[in-house]
């Protein structure tokens, strides 16, 4: 087991913010509808690095509780935008593994301001994304099979 899924299975062991509050958050604010005290305790940080390479673009993925804990899985190298959809399909998956809510802050060459300009020239049909800071809540759970 890689490092990355060992503090994967921790985070996913221990309580979250709850069902109840996970759905106060889907249907309010967001992230942002949890005051500091939840945030310190509940949220998730990914710090993305993306870089561009002479074959493309990839993402250095970093996760913790607190800042950066365990390396995560990096893109591969390709276009830009494929790299975000990569970068926020797996903030996705944490949130849901993980049952809390994820905050991811991209930065290109290790500076987030640099973000949206380089989006801009380089992934322009990426629609809608106005900040470099972005909030995953984890999708609804699952209704149980009926017998």
């Amino acid at each position: 087991m890689s490092d990355f899924e060992q503090w994967m299975a921790t985070g996913a062991s221990t309580p979250g913010p709850g069902e109840e509050r996970l759905d106060q958050l889907r249907k309010g604010d967001g992230i942002d509808g949890l005051d500091d005290d939840e945030q310190a305790v509940w949220v998730l940080r990914v710090l993305v690095e993306y870089t561009r390479e002479p074959l493309g673009w990839q993402a250095r993925v970093l996760v913790g509780r607190a800042g950066p804990e365990c390396v995560g899985p990096a893109t591969s190298v390709g276009r830009l935008n494929n790299s975000i959809v990569a970068v926020m399909d797996q903030a996705q998956g944490l949130a849901d593994i993980t049952r809390r809510p994820v905050k991811v802050i991209h930065g290109v060459d290790g500076e987030p301001d640099r973000f949206l300009p380089t989006l801009a020239k380089h992934a322009p049909g990426l629609r809608g994304i106005d900040s470099f800071v972005w909030a995953v809540i984890p999708e609804l759970l699952a209704a149980p099979a009926a017998t």
